[in-house]
């Protein structure tokens, strides 16, 4: 991973945090149920930043399985 992608993630988490609350990292990347509940709860309630940023982490945890 690269010291960009950190930024991404860190931002991306902060973000989540204000709509969502606390999430569970262990079953963002690897509980597939729970990754499509989370990101289809920020598509539906985040705004276009947050799901830009949400649509590259999904991509991002997505290509390492």
């Amino acid at each position: 991973m690269q010291a960009n992608q950190y930024d991404v993630y860190a931002q991306f988490l902060l973000e989540c945090r204000k709509v969502m609350g606390t999430l569970d990292l262990e079953k963002l990347a690897y509980d597939e149920e729970y990754k499509a509940e989370f990101f289809s709860r920020i598509s539906l309630s985040a705004d276009d930043k947050l799901f830009e940023i949400a649509n590259l982490v999904k991509n991002e945890l997505d290509s390492e399985h």
